[in-house]
């Protein structure tokens, strides 16, 4: 197959390492991709909930948000989060989200090379 299509709703969510909710869409090692290089999950921050402090150590990290409010702290530099808003993160970068609004903050992540546990350190555990 040369193309892919999967509805967020019909992907599981879990708790990721950083207390996030995340729904892997796309990962190479989840399902057959014609190709390789990136992973994308869709996110979910509650109310007022924040992700703990971690990097992807050879990995960019990118986000676009798509609803909700709140702010990403990167090496220690705080930008506002906002519908429609764009962040690149570079690896090994420390890195969290904070939900500041009153309904969940959703956002992509789409992850260059492709996600994986040994690449990303939680430091705020």
């Amino acid at each position: 197959m040369k193309y892919i299509i999967r509805d967020v709703e019909s992907v599981e969510h879990f708790l990721s390492g950083d207390c996030c909710e995340i729904a892997e869409v796309l990962h190479p090692d989840r399902i057959k991709l014609p190709y390789k290089g990136f992973s994308v999950a869709h996110a979910k921050l509650h109310p007022k909930k924040q992700t703990l402090l971690h990097k992807l150590i050879k990995s960019t990290e990118l986000y676009f948000i798509i609803e909700g409010v709140g702010r990403i702290f990167i090496d220690g530099h705080e930008e506002p989060l906002k519908k429609g808003r764009f962040v690149a993160v570079p690896a090994d970068t420390e890195q969290y989200v904070v939900n500041d609004g009153d309904v969940p903050l959703e956002f992509l992540c789409i992850v260059t090379p492709e996600w994986s546990a040994e690449n990303e350190k939680i430091i705020g555990a």
